[in-house]
């Protein structure tokens, strides 16, 4: 499937992704990071990968990944 366009829904918490064949997905990010174990930062990165990136954080939740994705983020902006 051909995706048309995605983005964070700021009022739902969540990503809207509309495909070309007019097929509507919604994943709540609530739901996708609740049982994730974060820092303030790893956070601050999963919000902002939400935001501007809204497909990757998509991918990423789908495959149980998001919390290897900001771990590996969180390690890379330590000083």
């Amino acid at each position: 499937m051909k995706i048309h366009f995605s983005y964070y829904n700021q009022y739902k918490n969540g990503i809207d992704i509309a495909f070309a064949d007019n097929t509507l997905l919604f994943l709540s990010c609530a739901e996708a990071e609740k049982n994730l174990h974060t820092t303030p930062n790893s956070q601050r990165l999963i919000d902002n990968l939400a935001i501007d990136n809204p497909l990757l954080y998509a991918a990423l939740a789908l495959d149980c990944e998001l919390n290897a994705w900001a771990d590996a983020m969180d390690e890379e902006w330590c000083f």
